[in-house]
């Protein structure tokens, strides 16, 4: 997030950081223009004058969420958190596209994941207190059963490797008994699924790069060969398969009624305007009211 090229973090630092400084009218020089003097005092009254008031919302918005997430007992856990996170490396392109995504936001790493993590935790408070009425299930159904038909799904599992030399010797291991998973953690250069023992979950037609959708889709379940794409080479393992199923409200109830509870409560800037309304906010600061 950002404020006049300035991150939240640093403004939060400037600001708080030193607020006996702010009190006590510092008159330490930061400063000088043609022998004109701007002192540190100055230099925070600006500061806070053009970031305080964004800054004390954020720091009522923190505290809010704080107080929610301890009364519903909602926490983030580590192994979800880090799912998500590999999932949005993997789709920026491996640790390459995630560093240059940082760089175009201008946060750390740190930043980013300790965003991340506020914004997963929101949705999950978000989604405790959004409730559903059976009426609106069905009409939500209705209104996208097209959403709600299975289309066909292949489970496939990848290790990405540069050559095809290596390929073939992660096929020889294979072919010798050797874990895929524990291969795809020692050997992938994916690092979006490596952990995870390059598992790429369920996915349709058309989702893919052709070359690898290609193989997946000819394998056998349990089946695994290799291929080569604009990565590199991949050897496939197909560990399941679904057959199209056409969308059925009774069987997939509980499925269509989350998937309504997600979309209601995906509007975070509207949870937390009710967070706001339900609770009682006294600014006392001069000026911030």
């Amino acid at each position: 997030m950002k404020l006049n090229k300035l991150s939240f973090v640093l403004i939060f630092a400037l600001l708080l950081a030193n607020t006996s400084v702010l009190a006590a009218g510092n008159d330490e020089i930061v400063a000088t223009v043609n022998g004109q003097e701007i002192t540190l005092a100055q230099f925070y009254q600006a500061l806070e004058q053009e970031a305080g008031p964004f800054v004390l919302s954020q720091l009522i918005i923190k505290e809010l969420v704080a107080q929610k997430q301890e009364a519903l007992g909602v926490s983030v856990d580590p192994f979800d958190f880090q799912l998500l996170f590999a999932s949005i490396v993997s789709q920026l392109g491996g640790e390459a596209g995630y560093m240059n995504y940082l760089y175009q936001l201008g946060m750390t790493d740190a930043e980013f994941r300790e965003q991340l993590e506020f914004e997963l935790t929101l949705s999950m408070l978000a989604y405790e207190e959004t409730t559903v009425t059976p009426e609106q299930v069905i009409e939500f159904f209705s209104e996208n059963k097209d959403y709600f038909d299975q289309p066909e799904l292949v489970r496939a599992s990848h290790i990405l490797v540069t050559t095809e030399a290596e390929a073939d010797q992660l096929l020889a291991l294979l072919e010798q008994g050797a874990d895929f998973a524990e291969l795809a953690q020692e050997h992938s250069l994916d690092t979006g699924n490596k952990d995870f023992g390059g598992d790429l979950g369920y996915f349709p037609k058309g989702t893919m790069v052709p070359e690898f959708e290609t193989l997946a889709w000819s394998l056998d379940i349990n089946s695994y060969d290799k291929v080569e794409t604009t990565y590199g080479w991949h050897v496939v393992l197909v560990t399941d398969k679904l057959e199209a199923q056409p969308a059925d409200l009774d069987a997939q109830w509980d499925y269509v009624e989350q998937v309504l509870i997600e979309y209601l409560s995906n509007d975070l800037s509207a949870y937390l305007r009710k967070l706001e309304e339900e609770a009682e906010i006294v600014i006392l600061r001069e000026g911030y009211q």
